[in-house]
């Protein structure tokens, strides 16, 4: 839906640390779940859901100040049927969240409600639903796709993108779980003459804990940094992004 928006505004951060690298287990797992979200047979999906879980049961902790990753192989982009793209200079990131609010409860505002009501980036937010969004957010189907325009205003620069996603619901013995691809259909136009983004790859998972959640997200970018400028800067503020909007996700279910 364009909540994986990221942000490289890069002052103040040139001196970060990059992210550690992610353990092999959550850097395979991510890459693993973005090219099978939309598989016709569940199975993979389930298999790497119920591993990620697995993972994140006792080092959820771990995931909250993020990792580096890089596992996404030039097949699964491939098979989005964008074309050969050059993943030389793929960078990416994941971070996890713990929610009191059940998956089913988030998919409703994620899917439901403007972005524009919850994040104060978004200066224009235009989606239009390929399936039936209301049945997908009941629960009672479990695919919905999306093309997405958005525009976001991050203080010293504006980014204009045009985004598909994929949204899926996976049956599993934890319950159901929700999964959500995204990808930019041509690249990000960006007013800055610090950077250009050529390719976003985005994953969120949301798994059932109880009668609350955990979830993992990742993005993946291919951008040039003009100049100086650290490629752990613009990592470190893709974790920074994901985790605030997860924070302010559910800060806005939870006053409604």
């Amino acid at each position: 839906m364009g909540m994986h928006a990221f942000s490289l505004v890069l002052v103040g951060l040139l001196g970060c640390k990059a992210p550690p690298d992610a353990p092999d287990e959550l850097n395979e797992l991510v890459g693993y779940l973005y090219t099978n979200v939309p598989g016709e047979d569940p199975a993979p999906m389930e298999v790497g859901a119920l591993n990620l879980d697995i993972w994140l049961q006792d080092r959820i902790d771990e995931t909250l100040e993020g990792y580096t990753v890089d596992n996404l192989t030039p097949e699964s982009i491939e098979a989005l049927g964008a074309g050969e793209r050059d993943l030389e200079e793929l960078a990416g990131a994941a971070v996890g969240h713990v929610s009191e609010l059940s998956p089913s409860a988030l998919v409703d505002t994620i899917l439901l409600v403007d972005p524009m009501e919850i994040f104060t980036a978004y200066v224009a937010f235009d989606r239009e639903f390929e399936g039936d969004v209301g049945c997908f957010a009941a629960g009672e189907c479990d695919w919905l796709e999306a093309d997405v325009h958005a525009s976001f205003d991050y203080t010293l620069m504006l980014v204009d993108t045009h985004s598909r996603v994929q949204y899926r619901w996976i049956d599993t013995e934890l319950g159901r779980v929700y999964a959500e691809r995204t990808w930019l259909l041509e690249p990000a136009v960006v007013t800055s003459t610090f950077v250009e983004v050529e390719q976003q790859y985005y994953l969120r998972v949301v798994l059932p804990d109880g009668e609350g959640s955990r979830s993992i997200q990742a993005t993946w970018v291919v951008a040039r940094l003009i100049g100086d400028l650290p490629e752990n800067a613009a990592l470190n503020l893709l974790i920074d992004n994901m985790g605030n909007q997860a924070e302010k996700l559910d800060e806005f279910v939870t006053e409604q």
